[in-house]
């Protein structure tokens, strides 16, 4: 059986005014969780609140 882990974010971009500048610090942000395993499923409307799950590994021997 699958399981998972949630966690949320908070993926405001530092203060800018320039908007490719946020938006490259935004990228950054979500390729350094990517590389840990999380994925993104909710907070592209409003980046403050960003929720990621992962799938935890299973101990075979357990099942």
């Amino acid at each position: 059986m699958k399981r998972y882990e949630y966690m949320g974010a908070d993926l405001s971009a530092e203060p800018s005014f320039l908007v490719q500048v946020k938006w490259e610090r935004y990228i950054e942000k979500l390729n350094e969780y990517g590389k840990q395993g999380w994925r993104l499923i909710s907070g592209t409307d409003d980046w403050k609140y960003s929720v990621f799950e992962r799938e935890i590994d299973e101990d075979p021997e357990k099942e």
